[in-house]
């Protein structure tokens, strides 16, 4: 009995000395001695070199921000809810006065000089957005981001950064596809495109957008083949772990640190924070550069044998196109400065008409093609106002709004022509639903499944389309039609599963949230 004694003892004794080893593995050589109030700012000792505190807390900005705004919110709600048990004892008419303050984010230092921006180049204010193509949060942020830069606009850009996470089976491959569409100036429209269908993308996806957006697949297929997309994308994500980031959407405004996803008011408070502390008033529309402010339009129209089809407008100026037909040749796009007459070149692209230089001076090009024609115009511009309360609020002022769009589908012109020739059999996809409007049934689509048509423009099998900007879809109209071929912003709105959805088109152009030119 006094041998299972010893052996006891033994096996305790064994097992002290392995936790002990444990437990200086990481501090071989540092002095066990802790303060559980350490005033003097020093956190460690070792081998005589001091560790402060401060030098501890540099390398866990981020993690003991999270941890503070986790504090404020505890806080702030539990004060919240005393005072409403407090008012609930009839003193609601006395003057209630917060005094928390919300703790002020990190700012950490981004460059974003290799990044693809969206918007305005010289924008005071940056959001930098860490995201993956395959995070239904990151696809969730989307609509509030096209808020701000539409809010702020002039005053705000993007800036995008790949964080794909380990178990976004698609994450690499959808990030590699977005710098490819970028070798070809379509960074955005891929980008937007791809959180339009995520989380359904797979391989599927990446040939359907190259037609979609009219790219060119050699090029394409051979960027995604080539080491250099894979790498950048790994950069950013390693950068991104570096930094101490888990999850995403992380956005920093001008570098201040907000993990997300947030509502709209929490950003937008940052912005005008930082706008103010510039002396910008965030209210203030912002004033173009670059000859934004130039009247072309009271110049001579051109006898020149030229035909404007279309105009594809960007903030990036060189990105910028016009569809012209020279001398009743196939049309093809022109950039700003190229010639397209010998002694005549292109100057000036507006949403309208282009400005042409040539030996008689300055001379205007209309746009041909009015809504409702075989001409398919490629500019959008910004809905009116009352066009879109009518969007908004179909049953009137005063009632329940949709949803707000989950993205925005860029359509290439050339493809969207070639499938509209197809409108009989695109339009027999059509199937009368259960629910009446208007006292016509809703159109349900069927049969869809595998149409490149439909497939593009974020259809489902047996979605149910309700209405095409300010008009109700049903047995006795369909307005689709005419909305893709009028080049102006197309809004959907359907129903999936019982549930609304929102879905806007735009023609050959950057979107309503990107500049306008006028």
């Amino acid at each position: 009995m006094w041998q299972l004694k010893l052996l006891f003892r033994l096996v305790v004794l064994i097992s002290l000395s392995y936790i002990a080893v444990g437990c200086m593995k990481k501090g071989d050589g540092i002095t066990a001695t802790s303060k559980q109030n350490n005033s003097s700012g020093l956190a460690a000792r070792i081998d005589g070199r001091t560790i402060t505190l401060q030098e501890l807390d540099s390398t866990l900005e981020l993690a003991l921000y999270d941890i503070a705004e986790q504090e404020y919110e505890l806080r702030l709600n539990k004060l919240n809810a005393w005072i409403d048990k407090k008012n609930g004892k009839n003193v609601s008419g006395k003057k209630v006065e917060i005094l928390l303050n919300a703790p002020e984010p990190p700012r950490i230092n981004l460059p974003t000089s290799d990044q693809s921006i969206r918007g305005n180049d010289e924008a005071p204010v940056t959001l930098t957005v860490f995201c993956s193509f395959q995070s239904p949060h990151c696809k969730a942020i989307q609509p509030t981001l096209r808020r701000l830069m539409s809010t702020y606009k002039g005053w705000v850009n993007q800036a995008y950064f790949d964080f794909p996470l380990k178990f976004h089976k698609e994450g690499i491959k959808a990030a590699m596809a977005a710098r490819c569409a970028d070798d070809q100036g379509r960074f955005w429209e891929y980008h937007d495109a791809l959180y339009v269908l995520t989380p359904e993308i797979d391989g599927d996806t990446y040939p359907q957008l190259i037609k979609q957006l009219e790219l060119d697949a050699q090029k394409f297929e051979l960027c995604l083949s080539s080491d250099a997309p894979k790498q950048a994308v790994i950069e950013n994500r390693d950068w991104a772990l570096s930094l101490g980031l888990k999850n995403v959407p992380v956005i920093f405004i001008n570098g201040l640190y907000l993990k997300g996803p947030r509502r709209f008011e929490q950003y937008a408070y940052w912005v005008e924070k930082e706008l103010r502390s510039m002396g910008i008033n965030p209210k203030e529309t912002h004033v173009w550069k670059d000859g934004e402010t130039i009247d072309d339009r009271d110049l001579p129209v051109t006898n020149l044998p030229l035909i404007l089809l279309g105009v594809s407008e960007s903030s990036t100026k060189s990105k910028s196109k016009a569809l012209i037909e020279v001398k009743e040749t196939a049309a093809k796009y022109y950039n700003v400065g190229q010639e397209l007459l010998a002694g005549a070149s292109l100057l000036r692209i507006h949403p309208s008409y282009v400005v042409i230089e040539s030996k008689a001076g300055l001379e205007k090009l209309p746009l041909k093609g009015k809504e409702g024609t075989d001409s398919l115009l490629t500019y959008s511009h910004e809905q009116s106002a009352e066009l879109k309360r009518r969007i908004e609020q179909p049953l009137g002022p005063g009632t329940r709004k949709l949803i707000g769009s989950s993205g925005v589908l860029t359509l290439g012109q050339s493809w969207l022509s070639k499938q509209l020739e197809q409108r009989e059999a695109l339009e027999a996809k059509f199937i009368e639903a259960e629910l009446e409007v208007e006292g016509y049934h809703l159109m349900r689509l069927e049969g869809i499944t595998g149409n490149e048509f439909f497939t593009a423009l974020g259809f489902q099998e047996n979605d149910v389309l309700m209405r095409v900007n300010d008009s109700w879809v049903h047995s006795g109209q369909n307005t689709l039609w005419e909305a893709l071929a009028s080049g102006q912003i197309i809004d959907v709105a359907f129903m999936r599963k019982g549930l609304p959805q929102r879905i806007q088109y735009v023609v050959e152009e950057q979107g309503y949230f990107e500049k306008d030119a006028n």
